[in-house]
């Protein structure tokens, strides 16, 4: 196999984030990539990757980046400065530099050379110092002419769908060519043998003569291309990059979602290309995942204490298994040893033999694909009762109690908290109020087990009760009523429904008492309404979400200025007519919409966002449409995004306590979304907007979806994503978690973990897929180096926010030792900058959009009566 260098990969080349290279002015129409909470979702803006493969540029890479190096932000030379400190500077040593640079927690200054002997410059070092000077003030200017994060998105897998994979029959040589040249692609690693077998039974043969173009620069791509035979060159702007011969592949990227090409690609000779689409790819990753999954989950409901697990909790045994391979004869358990893991044959045959530790004899038993053993080692470390060996080369999916506890918490409670669960829904007054699953959740974690002596008096006619629910675990309860009839209650009986949504302090109608001793699941009155809100709710139907404020008329918003532009529009200051106060009013083209296929996904945005309400959440106020537009009325946020902060011109990244106090604020939101099953899917600082007060606010929830198993679709920041996305293996919250830890990161260095000066795509989702990452010395905090090593986890399953305890785990990690939860969400923490605001109109903090602002509006065809009916659930 011809080995494919990274230069030669240059048709790969795809957006990058932020590009020092590739900068528009700030201001222009080429850098409106930035918007106020506005959909940045198209995937259709291409960068030129002029650095990339070009030899007159190496020797400037090469030096920009040695002086980046370490510090992934850019050096601060202030000539002014430098004059007026000029001999004070002379005398500072290194150590006096690094260590005032620590102790202000900002990005370190490369230390001024010790004094030589002074001599006069050749004409060759003045050159070189101008030169110098130059980059160094390019670099000084980098962030005012940033353009911002690119979003990246592809459509959503429908598995229901009846979709064939295509299968084109080949040789056995072609088979092997083929799984050859997709050995080293980071992108098929982690294919399993039946997976890659899939794929490779899906990609077609095309031959193309000499001259062929096969990618065209700019145009949207959906095919991965592997030479067999011929040559083929890629070229950028016209300019030669790179080629590739047998075994080469390109056009990867295309697999993940509908990406602009980075570069042509020219057929030098007559080739013949194997090829495969982007739905052929997902749909078959998506289907043999989705097919795995369930698999799995039909075993481990065989397992006699798994049996009525939640669904959700499946998944989370599931996720946790290790595949392992055991050689044929070798003894997998061992009799006598203490059980701690357990086993799920997923390909080959074990025997069970030397069962047992009397005189019994008992025949040994063979188990195969779709069995399990060991499985009492999830509950108990009882010594294993039988060897256990591999008849054949055997793959068994494999977990430990220990991470089982870890992910899930002990099993014993969580079979509690689904018979909890079970009984709770089993009271009318709750199977009749339709809760969220958070909600049930949360009511579940909070029933109490209580244990009364015989003889307690839980309830007395004519005074006022505790009004709670009782559901009895063992025991007898007598329930005396006022006509004199008495109902005796016992195991699994429950009393007190019919009661809690009686005023407080009613006096009781029925006499309760307890015959001997007894112990109940308790939930409170008080614990019901904290969860649900008003305890009216309880036996009604859930209303899906806040009422809008219907009363605000569109004809009554004035227009002031744009706050942000995206794909589908803009985002407009306005103010109320007759109460002078100030919105976000954000307006998206409905021919955009539909044209990016995202009218789901729009409908979405709107539903979820109206179901919130958080102090640190983006507040929905009302929403309008007419023939050609969306509009969301948002609450405006003035103080602008915390990417500004994090990234000036002087400066990358802030200090440790300021980075702690805005971490904590995002957790709080994300915090929030999770609970109700909100995946959000683009955390990153321009989605952080900071309130007058200098709170964070999380905006902007485009990609937001209510994911109660797995999802499917790309969408996000590419140095932002992490790697189950890229995989396409399916994903949940747990991104959300892996952003976070990208996200403090990013505030802590000045740069996000995974940004290479230069780098293409192709290179950033290699590096994240391998978490390939590490800390600039002296620069990050130990707690908060291991916090970040706890997010930024590869398996999701071991990720610090997806374990048993969720959140919490995070809220209470060294780092935020000194954070009070309940002050930061009532707003009585300081913040480390408040943003000055002169007036309520005051947008001073948001880049200037004026050239924007007076243009035409374009024009436009009026939309199909079936093209206005897909918006009419906005």
């Amino acid at each position: 196999m011809t080995s494919v260098s990274s230069t030669e990969r240059a048709a790969n080349v795809e957006i990058k984030r932020r590009s020092p290279i590739n900068q528009a002015p700030k201001n222009t129409p080429e850098s409106n990539h930035r918007s106020y909470h506005g959909h940045n979702k198209s995937p259709t803006d291409l960068q030129r990757p002029e650095a990339l493969c070009r030899a007159d540029s190496f020797e400037k890479q090469k030096s920009i980046a040695k002086m980046m190096r370490g510090f992934g932000g850019f050096l601060k030379h202030k000539k002014k400065k430098a004059e007026e400190n000029k001999d004070e500077k002379k005398e500072k040593s290194t150590s006096s530099v690094s260590k005032s640079v620590k102790a202000s927690s900002k990005m370190q200054v490369d230390p001024p050379p010790p004094a030589e002997v002074a001599k006069e410059p050749s004409e060759t070092e003045e050159v070189e110092d101008k030169t110098k000077e130059v980059k160094r003030e390019e670099n000084v200017n980098i962030h005012n002419k940033a353009k911002r994060a690119q979003n990246i998105f592809s459509k959503a897998i429908d598995l229901n769908e009846d979709f064939q994979l295509p299968r084109y029959p080949k040789s056995d040589a072609a088979v092997q060519f083929i799984d050859s040249a997709l050995e080293d692609n980071f992108i098929f690693a982690s294919l399993s043998e039946k997976e890659r077998r899939l794929l490779i039974d899906a990609m077609m043969m095309e031959s193309v003569p000499a001259g062929t173009v096969i990618i065209k620069q700019g145009e949207t791509g959906d095919f991965f291309y592997v030479i067999e035979e011929g040559h083929v060159s890629f070229a950028v702007d016209g300019t030669h990059v790179g080629s590739a011969g047998r075994g080469g592949s390109f056009g990867e990227l295309a697999l993940l979602y509908n990406c602009p090409r980075a570069a042509t690609c020219l057929a030098n000779t007559a080739c013949r290309l194997w090829k495969v689409d982007q739905k052929t790819f997902r749909f078959m990753l998506a289907n043999n995942t989705n097919s795995q999954k369930k698999d799995v989950h039909d075993v481990l409901r065989k397992v006699p204490f798994l049996a009525d697990v939640d669904e959700n909790d499946l998944t989370k045994i599931s996720d946790a298994l290790t595949s392992v391979t055991f050689p044929e004869g070798e003894r997998i358990i061992n009799k006598g040893d203490v059980g701690e893991i357990f086993y799920i044959i997923r390909e080959g045959t074990v025997k069970v033999h030397d069962i047992g530790f009397g005189d019994s004899k008992y025949v040994d038993q063979p188990l195969g694909p779709g069995d399990f053993f060991g499985e009492r080692a999830l509950i108990t470390g009882d010594p294993r009762v039988a060897n256990i060996t591999a008849t054949s080369n055997c793959t068994c999916l494999c977990l430990s109690r220990d991470t089982f506890e870890l992910v899930l918490g002990p099993l014993q409670g969580m079979i509690d908290a689904a018979m909890k669960k079970r009984t709770l829904l089993g009271v009318p007054i709750f199977s009749n109020s339709q809760f969220q699953p958070h909600e049930l959740a949360r009511l579940t974690d909070l029933i109490v087990e209580t244990t009364f002596a015989a003889g307690t008096i839980l309830a007395e006619e004519g005074k006022p009760f505790v009004q709670n629910l009782y559901i009895i675990r063992s025991g007898a309860v007598s329930v005396a009523h006022s006509d004199g009839i008495i109902n005796n209650l016992k195991d699994a009986d429950y009393f007190g429904d019919k009661h809690l949504k009686d005023e407080p302090g009613t006096p009781s109608k029925q006499t309760i008492t307890v015959q001997k001793e007894t112990k109940c699941g308790v939930l409170s009155r008080r614990d019901i309404e904290a969860v649900i809100g008003n305890i009216r709710r309880l036996g009604r139907p859930l209303i899906a979400a806040p009422q809008l404020d219907k009363t605000i008329k569109f004809k009554d918003l004035v227009k002031f200025r744009i706050l942000g532009v995206g794909t589908f529009g803009k985002v407009w200051l306005v103010s109320h007519k007759r109460t002078s106060k100030p919105y976000a009013l954000k307006q998206l083209s409905k021919r955009e919409i539909i044209g990016h296929h995202q009218v789901d996904g729009v409908i979405r945005e709107k539903n979820i966002m109206a179901s919130l309400r958080h102090p640190f959440v983006v507040n929905l106020v009302s929403t309008f449409q007419d023939d050609h537009a969306l509009y969301m009325l948002i609450e405006l946020v003035q103080g602008g995004e915390l990417f500004s902060i994090i990234h000036t011109e002087t400066r990358d990244g802030i200090p440790n306590g300021n980075s702690r106090f805005y971490a904590a604020c995002i957790l709080e939101s994300l915090a929030h979304l999770h609970q109700r099953s909100i995946c959000y899917r683009d955390l990153k600082p321009e989605n952080i907007l900071i309130d007058q007060r200098g709170y964070c606010v999380l905006v902007d929830l485009g990609f937001a979806k209510i994911v109660v198993d797995k999802t499917y679709t790309l969408c996000g920041t590419p140095e932002y994503l992490a790697p189950e996305i890229i995989l396409s293996k399916g994903h949940d919250k747990g991104v959300d978690y892996w952003a976070y830890g990208v996200l403090i990161y990013e505030m802590l260095v000045g740069r996000s973990p995974f940004y290479s000066y230069g780098a293409d795509q192709v290179s950033l989702f290699k590096r994240i897929v391998q978490v390939k990452y590490n800390f600039p010395p002296g620069l990050v905090h130990e707690l908060a180096q291991d916090l970040i090593q706890r997010l930024i986890v590869r398996r999701q399953t071991n990720r610090l926010g997806c374990l048993a305890r969720g959140d919490m785990d995070i809220r209470e990690h060294m780092w935020f030792n000194i954070i009070d939860v309940d002050k930061l969400l009532r707003r009585q923490i300081p913040p480390p900058w408040k943003p000055r605001i002169r007036d309520p109109l005051d947008a001073t903090h948001f880049d200037s959009y004026r050239h924007l602002e007076n243009e035409a509006p374009p024009s436009r065809s009026n939309l199909t009566s079936e093209q206005q009916a897909m918006f009419k659930d906005f």
